[in-house]
């Protein structure tokens, strides 16, 4: 199977929230872009890679002249709400993202580079495609945090996207990751592409005390960059 027959399942994609997709307002990750909303400037031009629905991109699309986003598969249903938003049905491990170098003064990319088969080659396309100076919103799974290891530990797999365990056919082997990465993990690989981390972000309950051990504690590497 190719990975956009797959993805094409949007149904399945977005079951747990779909059926809150016309509140205003809502998007699947708000508390992401809500955290990173204080770094993120205006600009010209905004991308979501891996958009879904588009929610999270029209948080932030009043602070932008032009607005993209692009996915695997498509959500046309959802994409027809946002009639600002371009939207691109696009597979960025197939070929390059269809737009210019500097293109961009932020890109979003939350629980994406765990699906991709490139790390590097997903990560250069976001240094290609923004402005330097400009921001890149990142969220991936934390494979070190505590739970996480236990179950390592304990012989099991570390489940960072699957909503269950054993795994089943139809959610697929850990929601489909083929990646994981710790927070130090992160920070080397951006650096390595002229993505300097920014700020940390705190999500959920405890921030105080998820900031004391945040490897440890936090069960998703959420981050603001700078590209230098």
């Amino acid at each position: 199977m190719r990975p956009a027959d797959y993805y094409l399942k949007t149904d399945d994609r977005s079951s747990d929230w779909a059926g809150r997709a016309s509140e205003q307002g809502f998007a699947p990750v708000a508390s992401v872009i809500e955290a990173a909303s204080p770094f993120i400037s205006s600009g010209k031009r905004v991308l979501d890679i891996g958009c879904q629905g588009g929610h999270q991109l029209a948080l932030l699309r009043d602070r932008f002249d032009e607005a993209h986003g692009l996915d695997i598969a498509p959500y046309t249903n959802m994409w027809s709400h946002f009639s600002d938003i371009n939207f691109l049905v696009h597979d960025v491990d197939a070929e390059q993202i269809p737009f210019p170098d500097a293109h961009f003064d932020t890109i979003i990319a939350t629980n994406v580079l765990e699906h991709v088969f490139d790390v590097f080659g997903f990560v250069s396309e976001v240094s290609r495609l923004l402005k330097k100076g400009g921001t890149c919103v990142l969220s991936v799974p934390n494979v070190a945090e505590i739970r996480r290891v236990a179950s390592v530990i304990r012989g099991r797999v570390p489940v960072t996207g699957g909503d269950q365990y054993p795994f089943t056919p139809e959610q697929g082997w850990d929601g489909q990751h083929l990646h994981y990465f710790t927070p130090s993990a992160v920070s080397e690989l951006l650096a390595s592409h002229d993505l300097k981390i920014a700020e940390t972000l705190i999500i959920g309950r405890f921030p105080k005390i998820k900031r004391v051990w945040l490897s440890g504690l936090s069960s998703s590497i959420d981050i603001v960059a700078i590209r230098v």
